[in-house]
């Protein structure tokens, strides 16, 4: 199973006192004509008044951050329970401070009292990473009454999510409490709101009872009841509720939305062994099964169809990385191509690579933000290769030390972790090193919740360690 590239912070919470409140949820000033949050100046922009970068030139990036905050400690990045899930690293921690084109804070307002239980109060920010600029401010209020099953920590009352078409959304939860009417007993309310990283209300959906109050979301979706090989889904901005099949064991997500399912069935036609199947998750209809693919070169010597097996992996929204077990000799070397989702189609011949089982909970792919180029690493070193021709461009070499891929700049700067080199700038054709040990602040090498760099879709870096820097892209050289 792959690891995917998210941006988790090891002790560093990006305090908020600095930012004034623009406006919560349900604030008509904090909304346009169109239902969009209106753009509010946070006191970093443009005004620098927040701390000064004192950091090394970063390549690919320009030479000051556009704009920062002062900060220290975790909490304050929005965590992301489906990149949890992804990974089989104990205790994974994955917070992220970025929600698409948006950088996304969270913090606990709440008013601390030993002496009793008070109101739950959490904030969410999106800001504009070109300028700090603060798109939406979102207050969560939980009364001190309401028994539902969340713990009241922010990260499980603001989430990173997605919306129905696998764009990203920020889920916001919060609790209400209907008191009693003569023998009408008091109840409580759980509601559940999307906003898209511009800020936009996507919907919301309120629903009585303790048993609603702890939802899992998933593609703009309310998970309402659980089966034995599907679940039912409400939609969240209402409407009918779908059935959707569960993903194959231990697979991460596959596509946009629901996306598919990926399985292993005993092939009933030949009896010749599994079959790696791909199918819709939503209407569950079988799409194409390895026999439907057209192999690699290497393997169009193999007689026995039950003798191939493959492994299916997250690219874009609409292909993957089929990667081809080889027998023999080359069984430790698997076979990467590049296949459509939906059909199967072989796109691209990649190059080969190591995907042993250590791998599956520590790889790493990282695309490039035109699609074209993708770094890989698994079991071993990383290899950088073209996904529309499968041509290598390089890989690593055993005296080398190994290239932990973090993510690319539009500029074709790849930023890594080298162990003992720590945060690393590589030149992304190349492998060329441009500069190393870019965060001395924070440790060196990859970590379980210590990934201080991760790229907008926008291209704007956001680096975090005692303080929050976001930096703008520069253009290919």
């Amino acid at each position: 199973m792959t690891r995917t590239r998210t941006f988790l912070v090891a002790g560093t919470i990006l305090a908020l006192g600095l930012v004034t409140a623009c406006g919560g949820d349900g604030d008509p000033e904090a909304t346009d004509a169109t239902g969009r949050a209106k753009p509010t100046a946070s006191p970093s922009a443009g005004k620098r008044s927040g701390p000064a970068y004192e950091g090394a030139e970063l390549p690919g990036l320009s030479a000051e951050p556009v704009w920062s905050l002062r900060g220290g400690g975790p909490k304050s990045c929005a965590y992301d329970p489906a990149k949890a899930a992804a990974t089989e690293v104990v205790n994974f921690d994955a917070r992220t401070c970025v929600l698409g084109d948006a950088v996304v804070l969270t913090e606990d307002v709440s008013e601390q009292s030993r002496a009793e239980q008070t109101e739950s109060r959490f904030r969410a920010r999106l800001y504009d990473p070109a300028t700090g600029e603060i798109r939406r401010t979102v207050d969560v209020t939980v009364p001190a009454e309401w028994n539902g099953a969340r713990e009241r920590t922010p990260d499980r009352f603001i989430q990173i999510s997605e919306w129905k078409d696998g764009s990203p959304a920020l889920l916001v939860v919060s609790g209400d409490v209907v008191e009693g009417d003569g023998l009408k007993k008091s109840s409580i309310t759980t509601t559940y709101t999307m906003y898209a990283p511009s800020g936009e209300k996507l919907g919301r959906y309120t629903f009585s009872g303790e048993d609603a109050s702890d939802l899992a979301a998933e593609a703009g979706h309310l998970q309402v009841k659980e089966a034995d090989k599907s679940d039912t889904y409400a939609p969240i901005d209402g409407g009918t509720p779908v059935e959707v099949r569960d993903r194959g064991l231990d697979q991460e997500p596959l596509g946009a939305g629901f996306g598919y399912r990926v399985a292993s069935t005993w092939s009933v036609i030949d009896g010749s062994g599994s079959r790696l199947v791909v199918s819709d998750r939503l209407t569950g209809k079988e799409l194409w099964d390895l026999g439907d693919v057209d192999r690699p070169a290497a393997l169009a010597g193999v007689q026995d169809s039950g003798d191939l097996d493959a492994r299916l992996l997250p690219l874009t929204d609409d292909k993957g990385i089929l990667a081809w077990d080889q027998p023999g000799d080359h069984a430790h070397d698997e076979i990467l191509t590049v296949v459509d989702l939906r059909s199967g189609r072989l796109i691209a011949e990649g190059p080969e690579q190591d995907l042993d089982e250590l791998s599956r909970g520590s790889g790493n792919i990282v695309l490039a933000a035109d699609g074209g180029t993708v770094v890989t690493r698994f079991g071993g070193g990383a290899v950088a290769w073209d996904t529309e021709t499968g041509a290598e461009l390089w890989r690593q070499t055993e005296d080398e030390h190994t290239i932990e891929p973090w993510g690319l700049t539009a500029g074709g700067v790849l930023y890594a972790s080298v162990d003992s080199m720590g945060l690393t700038a590589l030149e992304l054709r190349t492998k060329k090193v441009l500069d190393s040990d870019l965060a001395p602040d924070l440790p060196p090498g990859l970590t379980a919740d210590a990934e201080p760099l991760q790229f907008t879709t926008d291209g704007y870096a956001v680096l975090a360690g005692p303080d929050l820097f976001v930096f703008a892209p520069e253009p290919k050289r």
